[in-house]
């Protein structure tokens, strides 16, 4: 019987050791988890393959919850080009977080998976710039606040590269163009027709020395044009300020500036036009005194001076016939030349 007591003792403490695991294990399924949760719902456009039920979920690098539930739903979303409403379907992953985890308003949630080993899991990224917090409610308060879907740094890259593989494809089918037969045949013949050119520039040199030494004194002719044109302009200047309106910032700028040739005689003209104004009033107030004679005159005046004019000229005619008589025969004018001279 001594040899035996051993195993008995063994075999007792042996059960005991199970059946203290096992109430462990009751009470600890019994406790459950006694951490509260806020749910929240997140729709994912792509796929979150490796994503599973008590996944963990990530605020900012930190696990604070789990997914709690994963299935299919559809949305209507609005296409922002066109304005058109389409019926899109997106996976609907629920998520539960600490309560003590303020979620807001522009947070972001996205789906991360590692490269090479590990399990998928929920990132959520905060925005401590924006004081709203998204309410906090508990299992079965259904609809759930929605956390939404932000572009993970895998799927930013892979999109990346994507658009690098296009756009490096669109660049060598543009140099498969460019190298074509056609195309290699114009560079040749282009490079020929630069070696023309650099054998004719080369043949131009003296030429070309030449010129370059007439530059400068080119380049001073031009200068002096220019001067003469600016004094030109300056004089055009003072001329338009002289012949325009004469307000106070142009009398300002023409002060203590000599008058120009065309000013005095722009002026001297003005004087003229102003004395010519001046006489052709006299002349309208004398012709208005006047109207009755100069009426007078030109109804029966004129008739009577041309009377006289005509009478004038033939008397004048009459002299003339006298003053030639008397220049060939004077004695015969005054006697009678075919009877002579008989005294008395």
């Amino acid at each position: 019987m001594e040899n035996k007591s051993p195993y008995v003792l063994i075999g007792a403490a042996m059960m005991v050791f199970i059946a203290a695991l096992v109430g462990f294990v009751i009470w600890k399924l019994r406790a459950g988890d006694q951490t509260s949760y806020a749910y929240y719902d997140i729709l994912f456009s792509g796929d979150v393959q490796g994503l599973t039920k008590d996944s963990p979920v990530f605020y900012r690098g930190l696990r604070v919850g789990r997914v709690q539930e994963i299935g299919l739903t559809s949305r209507v979303d609005v296409q922002r080009s066109t304005g058109r409403q389409r019926l899109s379907e997106k996976i609907e992953v629920t998520v539960a977080v600490a309560s003590s985890i303020d979620i807001r308003e522009r947070s972001y949630a996205v789906f991360e998976k590692p490269f090479i080993a590990g399990a998928a899991f929920v990132q959520i990224v905060g925005r401590l710039d924006v004081d709203q917090i998204k309410p906090k409610k508990k299992l079965g308060e259904k609809p759930y606040p929605e956390i939404r879907e932000g572009a993970s740094f895998l799927e930013a890259t892979s999109t990346s590269a994507q658009e690098l593989l296009a756009k490096a494809g669109t660049t060598v089918d543009r140099l498969n163009e460019l190298l074509s037969p056609d195309n290699l045949s114009s560079v040749g013949e282009l490079l020929k027709n630069l070696q023309t050119f650099s054998g004719s520039f080369a043949k131009q040199d003296s030429a070309i020395q030449a010129a370059l030494q007439d530059l400068p004194g080119a380049i001073e002719q031009a200068k002096q044009t220019f001067e003469r044109l600016n004094g030109m302009s300056d004089k055009l200047s003072q001329i338009a300020m002289e012949l325009g309106p004469q307000d106070a910032q142009t009398r300002a700028a023409l002060a203590g500036k000599d008058t120009g040739e065309l000013a005095r005689a722009v002026i001297e003209a003005r004087k003229a036009m102003s004395n010519l104004d001046g006489a052709s009033g006299q002349l309208n107030k004398i012709l208005t005194d006047n109207s009755g004679p100069v009426r007078r005159f030109t109804e029966s005046g004129l008739t009577e001076l041309g009377l006289a004019i005509h009478e004038l000229r033939e008397l004048t005619a009459n002299l003339n016939i006298i003053a030639t008589k008397l220049e060939r025969d004077p004695a015969g004018f005054v006697f009678d030349s075919k009877n002579g001279y008989r005294p008395k």
